[in-house]
């Protein structure tokens, strides 16, 4: 029996479905039925090609028919469509790849098994960090290689064809990944910081043949020299790599310059050039050179001074002198250059608002930020020779030590030099009086500096001030490997029995923010107990809890739990990390985390980008919620962290939380010896390795509920801070300030209302109110 009101319900459902059906039926005749490429055949392609028509049943009278004028036209081959509605696109995995985006520049370093650990080794110190890539050849194996020289070897022992391998390696291996392949060999010097740029200001469109023209060649004036250096663009390649068999089977000639250069006219038809667009390629032939004897006159020679390579070079010594050369000219060319600039700025600031008051000091860098608030205000450190003070709002004085006391001494060192220069030399010694630093974000660590100096002459002393600045240099992006978001991260809670509580939080906010929203992370809890017997188990509602969870849907396997007994009195903390990570396979990417902080998906997805396999580890700055009964002046508390900086701070001497692979923890760990093990802790473990970028940063989804500190428990995995941590969990200045004040006005009422030793009992007391604050 069906009501009316269900008949009304569905009266609009019917009409819809009555109309769509007759619309298409209405509109279907009118519809394109040969959209689609891949249900049309190939003679149905060429006519309807041919006459310049996409609909089929189409009929266009004589009169309306365009007319076409084809000249020297040749019409193409039908096309091969091939119909697979199943099969997904794959796209690249960068966009340069899509976009045919390529590098720049690939050098190839001909060598030989006598030369690789001599003249290949100095070209590589010389010029592997200017180029893109740079590998080596040779028709031999090397026994013994120099680390970070990748170095091909081919089975044919002919040198003369050792070119012609090259460029077939290139075809297999690098053919569409750069846009300029330049030849050389070991005695070859290139400045290649010359090199890189006079590629990156030639069109990638032109065909590029250019190098050292061999103007000795009677037969082959065209040809260039390998020793002087050859360089090619993308397209040149293509045709050589065409043409490649010709190459391999027409080399009469024993020289592999010339077999090369034989190869490259034969296939594109192009003779060597020194000239690229409107760039040239400068190179120097020495003759018998000796480094020590013809430097004196070379350099007077312009042809040298401006030249891009320079060959042969007679030994791998004579090569590195000529890159100091090289080095020390670019020096002072770059020094003429600042000053250049500098003349220039002073000269311009006479035509600005404020005239030569508007330049900023030192000249070319920026000026220091102009506050707007009184929070804004950098604040000057005081420091000596020994000690800072006030170097941050929890210290009045440390010590200076490290690369803070290295960054000292090299201050007053400049200083003091400077001093000497501007006075002639004047000066015998100095000692620091008053010292000011502040780092400035837009410019970089100023200086301020008042020394005694001691006069040479009189012996008497003189007092003068100094600012010094340390400019921030260029940033420089660092490589990365390409990493996913979506990894798996396993969550590793260690669980002592005074954690009970604070865990019974974790797994709540696990369930809530990892298993609900189904991310790809399980969490695995480690039961701790102590080795004596317990009336009850302690961990009896977690274990509950954990049931609980997992019997939901869609919550298999994402919490394992483990039952693990130690002797807590003399365990250390790479012990305790050795049992943790014995139970993962090497390629794990494992993530310590705390009892009582709030998990958000944001910190585990910057679990997975932060941390790379072999490359960096990740050791996050948390948040730290300050004691509640302290920060807030009245109750209910909030249950959740607040992220502010009455409430909370970011706790930079915490190392605990962490995430690494189990691999990279498996190398670091055996670098260690024994007497390590029992005093490292895991921070101190991967600094010692050195091997790995570790990765240090504020982490605001990182934050954690207040926990009480106790650095004498059995298991102290704190770390040599625990102390300093412990002052610094409580709260801000100003707020035990506040409690310190009305402690001492409540302590001034006793004296007044009672006797005098009631009075000495409540200042006997006084000394005990900081552990008090601890214990609530």
């Amino acid at each position: 029996m069906i009501h009316y009101h269900g008949i009304r319900s569905l009266l609009p459902v019917f009409i819809g479905i009555v109309l769509g059906f007759t619309l298409n039926v209405m509109v279907s005749p009118f519809l394109d039925e040969t959209c689609d490429p891949s249900t049309i055949g190939q003679e149905q392609l060429v006519k309807l090609r041919e006459t310049k028509s996409l609909y089929e049943n189409e009929k266009t009278s004589e009169s309306e028919k365009p007319t076409v004028k084809v000249k020297n036209y040749e019409i193409p081959q039908p096309l091969k469509i091939e119909s697979n509605p199943n099969k997904k696109p794959v796209r690249p995995r960068f966009v340069a790849t899509e976009l045919g985006i390529r590098e720049k520049l690939f050098v190839a370093v001909l060598t030989s098994q006598d030369t690789v650990n001599s003249f290949a080794l100095a070209v590589n110190k010389t010029t592997a960090h200017y180029v893109t890539k740079q590998m080596y050849f040779s028709t031999s194996k090397s026994g013994n290689v120099p680390a970070g020289m990748p170095l091909v070897s081919f089975s044919d022992k002919n040198s003369k064809h050792l070119p012609l391998h090259v460029l077939k390696y290139i075809s297999e291996h690098f053919s569409h990944t750069y846009d300029y392949y330049m030849f050389i060999t070991d005695r070859t010097y290139i400045r290649a910081e010359k090199i890189i740029e006079l590629v990156s200001h030639i069109s990638i469109s032109e065909d590029i043949h250019m190098g050292a023209v061999n103007i000795h060649a009677e037969n082959n004036p065209d040809m260039c020299s390998l020793e002087g250096g050859v360089i090619i663009s993308q397209s040149v390649l293509q045709k050589v790599l065409a043409g490649l068999d010709w190459c391999l089977t027409n080399s009469p000639e024993a020289n592999p310059s010339k077999i090369f250069g034989q190869c490259l006219y034969h296939s594109t038809k192009l003779p060597c050039s020194k000239h690229g667009g409107d760039k040239e390629y400068r190179h120097y032939k020495v003759e018998d050179f000796d480094y020590d004897d013809d430097i004196t006159t070379l350099r007077e020679d312009g042809r040298f001074n401006s030249s891009f390579s320079v060959y042969p070079m007679p030994d791998d010594l004579s090569l590195f002198k000529v890159h100091r050369y090289f080095c020390q000219l670019e020096l002072n060319l770059t020094r003429q250059e600042i000053n250049k600039a500098k003349e220039s700025i002073i000269n311009l600031s006479y035509y600005t608002v404020d005239g030569i008051d508007s330049l900023s000091w030192p000249i070319g860098t920026p000026e220091a930020t102009r506050p707007k608030k009184r929070f804004d205000v950098i604040r000057w450190n005081y420091f000596t020779e020994s000690h800072v003070f006030f170097e941050d709002d929890f210290t009045n004085m440390s010590p200076l030590n490290g690369v803070d006391k290295q960054d000292v001494q090299e201050v007053l060192q400049t200083a003091f030099k400077r001093a000497n220069r501007l006075y002639d030399n004047k000066f015998s010694k100095f000692q620091l009086i008053n010292g000011y630093r502040r780092f400035e974000p837009s410019r970089g660590m100023e200086y301020q500096l008042d020394l005694k100096l001691r006069e040479k002459d009189t012996n008497s002393d003189v007092l003068k001030r100094f600012h010094l600045l340390r400019p921030l240099n260029k940033p420089e992006l660092v490589p990365m490997p390409y990493v996913t978001e979506t990894s798996q991260v396993f969550l590793i809670l260690p669980l002592f029995e005074k954690d009970v509580a604070d865990g019974l939080h974790f797994l709540g906010e696990f369930q809530r923010n990892a298993i609900q929203i189904k991310d790809n992370s399980v969490l695995c809890l480690y039961l701790i107990y102590k080795k004596e017997k317990f009336s009850s188990d302690p961990f009896v509602n977690v274990k509950s809890t954990v049931a609980s969870i997992t019997s939901q849907p869609n919550s298999n396997n994402k919490i394992m739990m483990k039952s693990v007994e130690m002797n807590l009195s003399s365990i250390k903390e790479m012990e305790f990390y050795d049992v943790i990570v014995s139970d993962f396979s090497a390629s794990t990417l494992v993530s310590m985390v705390t009892p009582g902080m709030e998990l958000e998906l944001d910190y585990i997805n910057r679990i997975r980008m932060n941390t790379i396999a072999g490359v960096q580890i990740y050791f996050p700055i948390s948040y730290w919620q300050y004691k509640p009964n302290l920060a807030y002046d009245q109750k209910p508390y909030p249950d959740m962290v607040e992220l502010t900086q009455k409430y909370g701070h970011f706790e930079p001497l915490s190392f605990f939380h962490c995430s690494f692979y189990v691999s990279d923890f498996q190398k670091a760990r055996r670098s260690l010896t024994a007497n390590e093990v029992k005093h490292f802790s895991l921070i101190d473990m991967f600094l010692k390795y050195q091997k790995l970028h570790i990765f240090r940063a504020a982490e605001p989804a990182l934050k954690n509920l207040w926990q009480n500190i106790t650095c004498n428990d059995e298991a102290n995995l704190q770390g040599e801070h625990c102390l300093e941590r412990r002052n610094q969990n409580l709260a801000t200045r100003a707020q035990l300030a506040k409690l310190l004040f009305e402690y001492n006005e409540e302590d001034e009422e006793v004296d007044d209302e009672d006797d005098d030793d009631e009075a000495e009992e409540a200042n006997f007391d006084k000394p005990f109110m900081m552990n008090a604050l601890h214990k609530g």
